[in-house]
Order: structure tokens, then sequence, then C-alpha cells
């Protein structure tokens, strides 16, 4: 039974140090997205743009963790080193976007020096927008008499309730041996910069709080098992870093002539008052993410324009960019339909 145990813990030595499931809930794990999706749904990385770094540590630096992706041409790349007094190990891994779904895989291995143990992961995972992550995978246990092998599945999804609020469900199941669990909690936005995260668990409970600016996220977390098992906590952090030229262009779309296969209504559009006072922090987000949507469609990748243009709509609809976005998704939306009836060769 010891050696099962053992087997159990050592099979999964990630802690839960992504910024996003700072609880540590399944659903969190399985839709973080950046550097620290490596470590639980892979396809978190497609969602990283640029360069991002993170450190983590759960107790008092009793395990420690570090992280590094990278964009290459639309295909993020992230690698992570985790060590503790025990075990010490790495995961490698990569994502892609295809919205409206996020693909991904990586690969994990930790050696236990003491008893000449290790264990090797192999997971796939794909996201639906930020509302349901899957990953599974198998894992391999060797020791120096014996081996063992097992597999996964873990399923998580974010169902909005009212503005800022979702719910979170999630559960997650593992054989050889059999072990199952399940949880559903709350996550709450009162700001652009704040996070509340609460989950109930089969095996416990957790809560988690993350702070978030322009290029940085960080998080804190507290887990207690039902069982009697210790408190345990752990904090993390998050660097986006993007080069100071892409920083300081923004530039905002103007719709070129669309070609004569293209609709676009020519009524008079109505004139919304946009004189209201915008935070700057708002307007700085709303400006870069307008410059990011801008670069989609100059790259032809509609989709995704057409999401970041809905965050800037989310950010501020009442804001100039926010209107403009807004008419930028509508006209967009009609260049892809009449691309589509292209394609199939529908009658315009």
């Amino acid at each position: 039974m010891n050696v099962i145990i053992q087997m159990i813990l050592f099979s999964y030595p990630f802690g839960l140090f992504g910024v996003g499931p700072a609880c540590g809930s399944d659903a969190g794990m399985m839709l973080e997205k950046g550097v620290f999706a490596l470590e639980y749904n892979p396809s978190g990385l497609a969602w990283v743009d640029s360069i991002e770094a993170g450190v983590a540590a759960e107790g008092l630096f009793a395990y420690n963790l570090v992280g590094f992706s990278y964009n290459y041409r639309g295909w993020p790349a992230a690698v992570s080193v985790h060590h503790n007094t025990q075990t010490t190990g790495f995961s490698i891994g990569a994502g892609n976007l295809r919205l409206p779904l996020a693909l991904g895989a990586a690969f994990g291995a930790s050696f236990e020096s003491a008893n000449s143990e290790s264990n090797y992961s192999l997971r796939a995972g794909l996201q639906w927008r930020e509302y349901v992550g899957l990953a599974l995978g198998p894992r391999l246990w060797l020791a120096p008499d014996t081996a063992h092998l097992s597999g996964m599945i873990q399923i998580g999804a974010s169902v909005p309730v009212v503005e800022g609020l979702k719910f979170l469900a999630g559960a997650s199941a593992e054989v050889a041996p059999v072990a199952f669990r399940a949880g559903g909690g709350l996550a709450y936005d009162p700001f652009l910069f704040l996070r509340v995260e609460s989950v109930v668990a089969t095996d416990g409970w957790g809560a988690g709080v993350v702070l978030k600016s322009e290029n940085d996220r960080g998080g804190v977390w507290v887990n207690k098992g039902f069982s009697g098992e210790p408190w345990r906590f752990g904090i993390s952090y998050i660097r986006d870093v993007q080069s100071p030229k892409v920083k300081e262009v923004v530039v905002f779309r103007n719709l070129p002539q669309r070609v004569d296969t293209v609709y676009i209504s020519k009524t008079t559009p109505v004139v919304k008052d946009t004189s209201k006072v915008v935070s700057p922090d708002v307007r700085r987000r709303q400006e870069q993410l307008m410059a990011k949507a801008n670069r989609y469609y100059a790259e032809e990748r509609y989709e995704e324009a057409l999401a970041v243009w809905k965050e800037v709509v989310q950010l501020d609809p009442g804001s100039d960019l926010g209107v403009r976005a807004s008419e930028d998704i509508k006209d967009v939306t009609a260049l892809i339909e009449t691309l589509n009836k292209i394609r199939t060769g529908k009658p315009q």
C-alpha cells in the first residue's frame, strides 16, 4: 500500500502553480493560459503571443518551478524545470491556436535521487475558447526492480453567470490505480486587475487570489484536504515580455475596399456618444488589443482578430475604440461569411 501511495505522489510531481488556477481546481487547471499551462493542459500555451517567463514556489520554497515560453511564427513552445528536496524534473511542450480551438502537447519527466526512480508523462490537450478544456495521456513510472504504466484524463469548464462571475466545474480520472476527483467553484473578477477563485472538490477545498496588470500576473493560493492533510500554500508570478517596438506602435485598422463578392450595408451608422472619461489603464489595454487585432487581420487570421476585437468591446463598448472594434467585428464577420460561400461554391 505504501508503494502505491508513493507512486501516486511521485507520478504527479507538479504543484498548483498556475496563476489562473491559483486555487488548484481541475477547471482552472484545464483553462490555464500561458507558460504554466505546460504543467496542466498544454493547449493553453497556444495563447502565448510573445515571450513569457514564470516562477513559482510551494510553501517556504520547498518546491520550486521556473518556466519560459516563446511564440515562434504562431507556434508557442515552452520549457519548465521543477525541483524539491527529493525530485528534479522538466517539461517541454508546444501549442497552436486554431480558433475557436487551441491545441497542445507536452512531455514531462521527474527523477528521484534517493531511490533512482523516474516518471515520464505525455499529455495532449485542447481548449474551446475560454469555456472548456480537456487533457489526457499516459504516464510511466520506473523503479530499479519494477515499472508501472497508467493513464489520466482531466476536463474542466468555465460557465459565465453574470458580468465578471464564472462557475467552474471539473473532474479528473486515473487508471492503474483507479482514482477520481471532481469539484466546482466560482471565479470572480471585481476589477480588471483582480480575480478571486474558490473551489470545493471531493478531496478538499482551495482558494486563490490573482493580481494582474498589463504585463504581469501574480497568484497566491491555499489548499486543504478533507483527510487531515496539513495546509498547503504557494505563490506564482508570470511576466509577459514584449519588445518595446511592439508596445510603441499602435495602428488602427481602416478596412480596405472589399472585393466585389463582399456586400456591406451602406446605411448611415448610429453615432454613439464616446465623450465619457475612460480609465487610462483601460484605454492603454484597448490600444494594445487593437494593434494586436490589426496584426492578425493583416496576416488574414480573421477568427483570431475577431476574438481580440471582442475583448476591446468587453473592456469598454462605449469608447471610441470600443465602437471602432464593434464596426470591425461586423465587417470582418461579413468578409468571413463571404469567403466561406466562395470556398463552398454557394451562390452569393
